[in-house]
């Protein structure tokens, strides 16, 4: 029974994603299949092997011997699995639907053939220093702006362009690749493009997810500790806040110019609680600064500075706040200022 309920979430699986390399695709049938995909882990696990294989059909057709094979299956495939969807006589879809469901005919050509077998290469670390940025370029041409101390691995295949982000933050820029999806992984929350850029942090226990440009859906799947998958999709501007330990999450809109204004070595703040903006500052900082009295946590500060100075900024924050800065030798130490 199992076998058969498989098989069937692997057909259905195929149907929707071939639905969605038609041009014909509508907004409405987009939103179908995310609602599909939230639905379980396993949809979106057949999903993801139905993108795999009719990438790896591609790949195959390359060979004339076999592309006449894949043909012929991918012919009986569409007609015995037709979907009436509007628009279903247009070639695109034909050729789409045929590759996708022929994956669903028990996955012969998955079976059959090694070169749709493409494990993921060892893992390739990059880390940035704990007062240095980094830049790389990765072999897919994306584009990743390391902030300092991040740590990232790097698992490249055939059919996939895998990141964990192990900690710090990471501004990603994804080179187009529809045959290879870019999943960035944090805390067991899975962050994949749609052809984008993003930036996944990760550090007290919570991870953060800001969208600049594009689209990303993220998901996480059922924790040991009893909690439910889910899938959420953010529009630009966009950003979620997960609590790793509780899966807790929020979104809200944000200025992403102020949240990536690190990559240019900048501290930006716009109304930003103190507690967080100093949290900011001390990344870059070699004298750390400490909030004497918690009551100020919650002060809003704004101004634009570069990064690394922690006694500039603090200084600037005490000439239009009630703050007083005390010097404590191998850290700056703030509390609030009291009128005589």
């Amino acid at each position: 029974m199992e076998s058969m309920n498989n098989e069937r979430t692997l057909q259905e699986a195929a149907r929707r994603y071939a639905r969605l390399q038609a041009d014909d695709c509508t907004p409405s049938q987009q939103d179908e299949v995310d609602r599909w995909l939230a639905e379980d882990a396993g949809h979106r696990d057949a999903y993801s092997l139905a993108q795999q294989v009719t990438a790896g059909i591609a790949r195959m057709a390359a060979d004339e011997r076999l592309n006449q094979k894949l043909r012929a299956l991918a012919d009986e495939a569409f007609a015995a699995y037709p979907t009436p969807v509007p628009g279903a006589r247009s070639r695109q879809w034909k050729v789409a639907a045929s590759l996708a469901a022929s994956v669903a005919v028990a996955t012969i050509a998955w079976i059959a053939h090694p070169l749709l077998h493409s494990p993921a290469a060892d893992p390739v670390a990059y880390a940035a220093g704990e007062l240095q940025r980094r830049s790389v370029t990765l072999d897919d041409g994306s584009q990743v702006e390391l902030d300092v101390g991040t740590r990232i691995e790097v698992r490249m295949s055939r059919d996939s362009r895998r990141i964990e982000l192990l900690s710090g933050r990471a501004l990603f820029d994804v080179a187009h690749d529809s045959n290879r999806p870019f999943s960035v992984t944090a805390s067991g929350a899975r962050t994949t493009a749609l052809g984008t850029k993003f930036q996944v942090q990760r550090d007290a226990g919570r991870v953060v997810v800001t969208l600049a440009e594009g689209s990303v859906s993220i998901d996480r799947e059922r924790s040991e500790a009893g909690a439910a998958s889910w899938q959420e999709r953010l529009v630009p501007g966009e950003q979620l806040t997960l609590d790793a330990a509780s899966a807790a999450r929020s979104r809200q809109f944000v200025d992403t110019q102020l949240i990536t204004s690190w990559t240019h070595g900048r501290h930006a703040f716009r109304g930003t609680p103190l507690r967080e903006a100093l949290d900011e500052v001390n990344r870059y900082a070699i004298r750390k600064v400490r909030l004497g009295d918690p009551s100020l946590a919650d002060l809003p500060v704004a101004g634009n500075f570069i990064a690394g100075d922690s006694q500039v900024v603090v200084e600037a924050f005490a000439a239009v706040l009630p703050l007083r800065i005390v010097d404590g030798g191998s850290e700056i130490i703030v509390f609030r200022r009291y009128r005589d």
